[in-house]
């Protein structure tokens, strides 16, 4: 079912999309994009945002805000808080009685949908078509029920489309190994019809377990992916034209796939601070940028290898990091920004490195104790801030990708992250972490890809170290290293092409999503 673009019809696009900035950000700009296409008529777009918290964290906040500034047809809508606690046992909490992030997610999968359903419904003026996140597919056969509600239904992954391969292929998968868990079955790659192979080991993350609610949440997921009139993927075509051309096959699904990336915002030439300040005095491509998203959290010893790491490589760095934590993990992927995920308490979400090392300081003099000092950090740490800058607030990435000073990116391979560092052509040192992560880290250092080198997890003790990390950042920097030219050569083809595919002219991604709409009506 296509969308009608008759004058005389005033369409209405209701976006949903999953909690989280890595799934809010990129569907604001496709938003952006449905609003300023030439070829599409949309004159209302809502978007609706579930949540599990009260509040929401003050990056999302602030970019919610500036798309309100910029006076963009967009009503946003926050669906009512899902109550976590309404939906567990105890069998799913940890050792500490906390809820895990798997757990956390399934539900939101689970419970998201209904709420959304539940608001479309109660609309004076219902949506002419409906956009929902890949991971929210759930919602597609609940849409389906409704009376009155046969308009077209797509949905947006703000993925690879080697991962929307997999989940298509997932449920045959399911049935085809019938017992034990998939790394359970040796080393022999899990293969998609016309796809590279997954190792085990990079199997994305919601398929580890599977007895556990998230697997089964994902089944369901991968089942209503067919119920949908076409996917939008956050690619374009050079950057995986094997994936693409396997799910058009028709050997994975029937269901249309438009690659209509890089799907990220505009840089913001206004947005200045101290970070770009300090990047404009440094020479071209002398810094590496850190950052290994705003939901994770290094443990004290990881934090110190990586101070030990930077020091050993010789280069300035830019290095976005939370406070440490008695534990390397990802729960505060749902938490609101600056608050601790063992204490629910707010910790210091912006802290000077200087504040840092002269109360630091100032507690050898004092004999202050562990526990008055603001945040536990290695004395590593204090020791490498002459040559760099650390940021513990939400920071500017696409302003500091995007600058001539970035050299590489030690990044957790978060595909936001990827299509940002490609459309500035940034080469990457993969440091995967949870989630699809290790299936792109795998893929960017493929040779069809070829723009990162990963670096290897000791598995004893699940740390990067610290020569490890120094080694990667000089093969990535050093412009004599031989591998570390062939990266930087093709991520710079990789950014002229993705800034050709939203030309009006030509352009890939561009023509891809135009192909919503049939001025017939008929898909």
């Amino acid at each position: 079912m296509a969308l009608s673009n008759s004058h005389h019809h005033h369409h209405h696009v209701a976006l949903f999309s999953s909690p989280g900035m890595g799934h809010i950000i990129p569907i604001l700009e496709l938003a952006k994009h449905l609003l300023t296409h030439q070829k599409i008529t949309i004159t209302k777009i809502t978007l609706f945002i579930p949540s599990i918290n009260s509040s929401s964290s003050k990056a999302e906040k602030d970019v919610l805000q500036s798309t309100i500034n910029q006076n963009i047809s967009i009503d946003i809508i926050h669906l009512p808080p899902i109550d976590i606690s309404n939906h567990i046992s105890n069998n799913v909490l940890d050792p500490n009685n906390i809820v895990t992030l798997e757990t956390k997610i399934a539900i939101t999968m689970h419970e998201a949908p209904k709420l959304f359903v539940s608001a479309i419904s109660n609309m004076k003026f219902k949506p002419t078509m409906i956009i929902t996140d890949y991971f929210l597919s759930q919602t597609l056969p609940l849409v389906k029920k409704m009376n009155n509600m046969e308009v077209p239904m797509y949905l947006f992954a703000p993925t690879s489309a080697w991962l929307v391969a997999l989940g298509f292929h997932s449920p045959k998968l399911d049935k085809e190994v019938e017992e034990g868990e998939y790394h359970s079955h040796g080393e022999t790659p899990i293969l998609i019809p016309g796809c590279k192979g997954i190792h085990p080991s990079d199997l994305f993350q919601m398929m580890e377990d599977r007895t556990h609610r998230l697997y089964l949440e994902y089944l369901l997921m991968c089942e209503a992916l067919t119920l949908a009139d076409g996917i939008f993927v956050n690619t374009f075509e050079e950057l995986e034209p094997k994936t693409l051309e396997a799910l058009r096959s028709g050997k994975i699904t029937k269901v249309p796939i438009f690659p209509i990336g890089p799907v990220i915002r505009e840089t913001n030439k206004q947005n200045r601070n101290h970070v770009v300040d300090w990047l404009d005095i440094q020479e071209e491509e002398s810094v590496i940028y850190v950052s290994l998203g705003s939901g994770y959290s290094m443990s004290h010893e990881q934090i110190k290898e990586m101070a030990m790491g930077l020091e050993l490589s010789g280069q300035k760095f830019v290095w976005s990091l939370r406070p440490p934590s008695t534990k390397t993990g990802n729960n505060n992927y749902y938490l609101t920004a600056g608050e601790d995920a063992e204490t629910n308490k707010k910790c210091h979400s912006s802290i000077n490195v200087d504040d840092l090392i002269l109360k630091s300081e100032n507690s050898k003099t004092n004999g202050a104790t562990k526990s008055q000092q603001p945040s536990d950090f290695p004395e590593e740490f204090y020791r490498i801030q002459s040559n760099g800058i650390v940021v513990m607030d939400w920071a500017p990435q696409l302003e500091i990708l995007n600058h001539a000073s970035i050299g590489g990116f030690v990044s957790h391979c978060g595909w936001n992250s990827i299509i940002e560092s490609v459309s500035c052509g940034v080469p990457i040192i993969g440091w995967p972490l949870f989630a699809e992560q290790r299936m792109n880290a795998s893929m960017l250092q493929d040779e069809e890809v070829g723009i990162a080198i990963r670096l290897n997890v000791s598995m004893s003790t699940k740390i990067v170290g610290s020569e490890e990390i120094g080694k990667a950042i000089r093969k990535i920097m050093d412009k004599g290293d031989i591998e570390g030219c062939a990266i930087r050569k093709r991520v710079k083809e990789l950014k002229h092409i993705a800034q050709k595919a939203w030309s009006h002219h030509h352009g890939s991604s561009y023509f891809a999503l135009s192909r919503i709409v049939n001025s017939n009506g008929v898909s």
